[in-house]
């Protein structure tokens, strides 16, 4: 519907400094003259929008405009309200705390809060150590101070780095940060729980840098990775499911109780190699042979271990 477009636009544009009149269109699926008629719309309504030129330009709106809490609908603060509780459930801060506490004010008077939603991150609660070591690097980002700590990588290799911080995120089963690292000149990910003695500093970010998120999602994995194939019995095929979830499946035309699927993994992670493991001798390695190769070698060194 054209009010459902056009509450949407106010919303992007206030979430961004301008946007063009084709990032508008792609985004909303309709022509870059159906969005100069919505401007129009927006403007005879009494929304500040205003429009430059140039290569950056686009459309805004302008600072004193300020959005009513009445255009949410019941739907839009249970989504909110769901997504910040589910924050809270794996993760500590007052700030999040204090933030779902506004957001229930807000809730209309003769609103009731019926949520069908709910998210549990318990998961992702980790130990104390781990826990203030976040809060002292989104302390940094707040500040826009470079922080240092002794880094541990995936080959046991310990060096001492200074980052200028800019996002935590949560992915790959555990928390990362992703900052600016002054000994490689370039953006890193690094993984908090191989983080010790983390430091805060007073030095300011050593260059201007783009927005954390922006960055992070153009981030490309760097580590190595290799194509796994596997042949599974059918009776496992939940469990395969869920244990590697992106994996491609493909059925045996010839064999019913078996079918076959292939994953991209990084080579040397530890845990699809562990689940692998896991299955013992009901899942075969069919690709690679360096992989079947690493099998051999580990069970040989368990049952060196076991004789």
């Amino acid at each position: 519907m054209k009010i459902d477009r056009l509450l949407g636009i106010v919303i992007y544009l206030l979430s961004r400094k301008t946007a063009s009149a084709r990032a508008l269109a792609e985004k909303f699926e309709v022509s870059a003259r159906t969005i100069q008629r919505d401007m129009e719309t927006l403007s005879l309504a009494g929304i500040p929008v205003g429009s430059s030129q140039g290569v950056n330009g686009g459309y805004y709106i302008m600072d004193r405009f300020e959005m009513n809490s009445q255009v949410f609908r019941p739907e839009d603060y249970n989504f909110i309200l769901t997504a910040l509780k589910g924050l809270r459930s794996g993760y500590d801060s007052r700030q999040a705390e204090a933030t779902l506490e506004k957001m229930v004010a807000l809730l209309p008077v003769n609103q009731s809060l019926q949520q069908h939603l709910h998210l549990d991150f318990g998961v992702l609660r980790e130990v104390s150590r781990i826990r203030s070591d976040i809060t002292a690097l989104e302390t940094a980002i707040s500040k826009e101070c470079a922080i240092g700590f002794e880094y541990t990588n995936a080959a046991n290799q310990t060096s001492q780095r200074l980052v200028d911080p800019l996002i935590i995120t949560y992915k790959w089963y555990a928390w990362y940060l992703y900052g600016f690292c002054r000994e490689k000149r370039d953006y890193r990910l690094f993984r908090v729980s191989r983080m010790r003695h983390v430091a805060s500093t007073t030095l300011p970010f050593i260059q201007p840098h783009e927005n954390g998120e922006s960055l992070l999602a153009k981030h490309q994995d760097q580590r190595p990775h290799i194509q796994v194939k596997l042949l599974c019995p059918a009776d496992l095929r939940i469990s395969i499911e869920e244990a590697f979830p992106n994996a491609l499946r493909s059925e045996l035309e010839r064999d019913p109780d078996h079918f076959t699927i292939e994953f991209s993994a990084p080579e040397w992670g530890r845990g699809w190699f562990g689940t692998l493991l896991a299955y013992g001798n009901r899942v075969t390695v069919l690709e690679p042979e360096p992989l079947k190769q690493r099998i051999r070698a580990h069970v040989q060194s368990m049952l060196e271990l076991y004789p």
